[in-house]
């Protein structure tokens, strides 16, 4: 044994003889969930800002074992997250070894899955000691790596009684190497992310307008403000210099905003029809203002640049959607920094090259310019697509590997 793997061991050693001693006394009875599949825990972080997709993930286990049972420890499951037929308990997180033999000894489980930036000592090590397997995944633990040097030994020797790490990034694959974990226990999934249905669209709708709209560059700003439907006037202004037949689609726009936006189309020069009219775009018609949000999902087929509104210039406006809409429909997307109300699909987007982050309304100009290239806006669409696609792909890998781990147990 290396001086530092003897030194993460002692720690850990010294770390659960205090838990022992501090412990408050025999834990209340526990009983197992109905039924009789195997089980699983399941501890959830306590320090979570954004907690885990857990209702995906439940779902994708269940669907490849049927009659699996759950037990939740630490952070209770957000509300509404759960199946409402799923057979679990939760219970308080055991925090001495006592406690965790009394735990696994209720409950039989064939595997602890752990999700988020949490290493619960106890509970880790009672299960290896179990010979029992502990599976570490959607922790970024770079926190982990900048604790002072015993608590650091605590958690090498935690991380060497971890079977399998799934890390949703690269850096949180580097945090846990650096925390000691053996190279091929970990592997890169990529994060659990929401996957959405694609919003529908009337097909005969959406093949009647391509054919109208056939050779023309069309873009969308989804959502907008005021300002910034101000702002998207004036971009496709300029883009108009380049290509005379270009298009833009202005959809989601609280009805008290029309007048404004069709005024100021105007003095730009800019001919626009409303989609309310039941007027086709012509090939004089320079903008198309679709009031309503029932259509969007049309508007992302027909666009392959869509602006998303509520991003850039704060206003009168509708509530911004989701990024993972025009993504799941090809569609490449540009977006301003206020990015508060879908933080993480943000996050995971620009992270991916699979939008283009502007700061003001000139930037959005120049993005509008640069997209009208089929190159450089199917680049951004295809990242776009696979980042939104993606999660479906991560919970299948999650739930394989701990259905596997589950079946390699006694």
């Amino acid at each position: 044994m290396f001086p530092f793997q003897a030194t993460a061991s002692l720690a850990l050693w010294l770390h659960l003889r205090r838990r022992a001693a501090l412990a408050s006394g025999p834990v209340a009875p526990i009983g197992a969930p109905p039924g009789e599949g195997p089980l699983l825990m399941v501890h959830l972080s306590e320090n979570a800002e954004d907690p885990p997709q857990l209702g995906p993930l439940i779902r994708a286990l269940l669907a490849r074992r049927p009659g699996m049972r759950f037990a939740f420890t630490g952070a209770p499951p957000p509300p509404g997250a759960l199946p409402t037929d799923l057979r679990a308990v939760a219970l308080p997180r055991p925090r001495d070894p006592a406690a965790v033999r009394e735990v696994i000894g209720a409950l039989q489980p064939r595997a602890l899955l752990i999700l988020g930036d949490q290493l619960p000592a106890s509970l880790i090590s009672g299960m290896a000691e179990q010979g029992l397997p502990v599976i570490l995944c959607e922790a970024r633990l770079v926190a982990y790596t900048r604790r002072g040097s015993w608590r650091g030994a605590i958690n090498r020797g935690l991380m060497g009684r971890i079977t399998r790490i799934l890390a949703p990034d690269p850096t949180a694959a580097a945090a846990a190497r650096q925390l000691g974990a053996a190279p091929d226990r970990i592997e890169l999934t990529g994060p659990i992310t929401e996957t959405r249905p694609p919003l529908a669209a009337n097909e005969a709708e959406r093949r009647a307008l391509a054919q109208i709209l056939a050779g023309r560059h069309i873009w969308l700003a989804a959502c907008p403000s005021l300002p910034e439907a101000h702002a998207a006037l004036a971009a496709h202004q300029a883009a108009l210099h380049h290509n005379h037949r270009a298009l833009l689609i202005l959809a989601g726009l609280p009805a008290e905003t029309i007048s404004e936006i069709r005024a100021e189309a105007e003095a730009l020069g800019l001919a626009a029809v409303l989609r309310s009219d039941d007027e086709d775009p012509s090939l004089d018609d320079h903008v198309l203002i679709a009031e309503d949000t029932h259509e969007m999902g049309l508007w992302y087929r027909l666009a392959p640049v869509c602006f998303m509104g509520g991003t850039l210039l704060p206003g009168p406006g509708l509530a911004p959607r989701h990024p993972f809409e025009p993504a799941a429909l090809g569609s490449a997307i540009i977006h301003g920094p206020l990015t508060e109300a879908h933080g993480p699909e943000w996050v995971q987007l620009d992270g991916a090259s699979a939008a283009r982050l502007v700061a003001d309304a000139a930037a959005l100009t120049r993005a509008v310019a640069d997209l009208s290239a089929p190159d450089q806006s199917a680049m951004l669409a295809g990242n776009a697509w696979s980042v939104s696609t993606g999660g479906a792909a991560v919970l299948r890998r999650i739930a394989d590997t701990v259905i596997e781990a589950m079946e390699n147990t006694r």
